[in-house]
């Protein structure tokens, strides 16, 4: 785990997102090789140029105050009819902040910027 010392942005800044009511956090202990998998129930069908541009921010997503921490691999990424399923190993943890949190705040303004809305998020540990 890594002890970030700075500031980041507080659920307040994301509230209009929506996620903080699908999401409260991982019922598993998220450390550095974690692998894990979010599963997003969309309210319609994405095409594929937006595919292409969700797998390409997880497997690209960083965030911090010079948004240079890579906290994800992204392992899969897959689209079954209106469900995304991202595979993720952790390669760094932060102490202070639930990175998680983070990516699905940007994926759902990416999403919603689309005209799209996430209705459900799943969260598990893979093993």
């Amino acid at each position: 785990m890594t002890n970030d010392d700075f500031d980041y942005y507080n659920d307040q800044d994301f509230e209009w997102t929506g996620v903080l009511k699908l999401y409260s956090g991982s019922e598993f202990s998220n450390q550095k090789g974690t692998i894990f998998r979010i599963e997003l129930l969309l309210a319609e069908d994405l095409e594929e140029s937006e595919l292409s541009i969700l797998k390409s921010l997880g497997q690209s997503w960083t965030w911090g105050e010079d948004r240079r921490i890579k906290a994800f691999e992204l392992l899969d990424f897959q689209c079954i009819n209106k469900k995304l399923v991202f595979d993720f190993r952790t390669i760094r943890k932060s102490q202070r902040y639930d990175e998680i949190k983070y990516f699905l705040f940007d994926l759902d303004a990416g999403i919603e910027s689309g005209g799209n809305k996430i209705e459900e998020i799943q969260l598990r540990e893979l093993k």
